[in-house]
């Protein structure tokens, strides 16, 4: 029993520096030259270095994430996502790992007369590739049983990236909260917070409650 339990220790340690030296590389790097300018700081993921369940979110939002370098905290996704965990008796200490699909904020520069003006945009195609290698390098590390997907864009991509599903869904009701299975993990695509928030396209209630099925069905993974 000693011996099982200092390689447990190990293994734990061993995970936990990995991700570490990850997250600085994710910190250091300068791959979108465009982002590198506009960018605050880049934001990665966090929470228990060899979690059950990893959660992906798209990208760090201005107001919060990104000033503060964490996933998830001080904007509306981070407090409703924390909210979820909460209620849903899931930890980052113990079980979950949160992150973004690209870990800085994407931002655009246009010129209008003879000044430049930065607005927000949508990651492009050179970003999420860019982006993709820390994610694999995520997964390959913290080895999750099971990831959420949140939002119809970041389940596309990953369903694309690691189960070489080419289609894409373009309505996230038919594919919120079902099971796709590689190797690996299995994935459960999950509504946007701001499907909650702002659209309203699923009510909180069901959207905690669909959680609280997911924790219940991690327990017996």
């Amino acid at each position: 029993m000693y011996i099982a339990e200092q390689f447990l220790t190990f293994m734990s340690i061993s995970a936990k520096e990995s991700i570490n030296k990850l997250n600085n590389e994710v910190k250091n790097c300068k791959k979108c030259l465009d982002l590198v300018k506009t960018r605050k700081q880049p934001v990665p993921g966090t929470g228990a270095p060899k979690a059950n369940i990893m959660v992906i979110g798209n990208y760090p939002l201005a107001n919060g994430a990104e000033e503060r370098g964490i996933p998830f905290t001080g904007d509306y996704q981070g407090k409703f996502i924390r909210k979820i965990f909460d209620e849903t008796k899931l930890s980052l200490v113990k079980d979950t790992y949160i992150t973004y699909l690209v870990k800085c904020t994407p931002r655009r520069t246009t010129k209008k007369d003879s000044s430049s003006l930065v607005e927000a945009t949508e990651p492009l195609k050179k970003h999420i590739n860019n982006c993709i290698l820390f994610l694999t390098k995520e997964i390959s590390i913290i080895t999750p049983h099971i990831i959420v997907s949140l939002g119809l864009n970041v389940s596309n991509i990953i369903l694309q990236k690691f189960f070489s599903i080419e289609k894409k869904y373009r309505n996230m009701e038919k594919i919120h909260m079902r099971i796709f299975e590689n190797p690996s993990f299995k994935l459960v695509p999950f509504f946007d917070p701001q499907d909650v928030i702002i659209s309203g396209t699923i009510t909180e209630e069901r959207y905690i409650r669909d959680f609280e099925s997911l924790s219940k069905f991690l327990k017996i993974v």
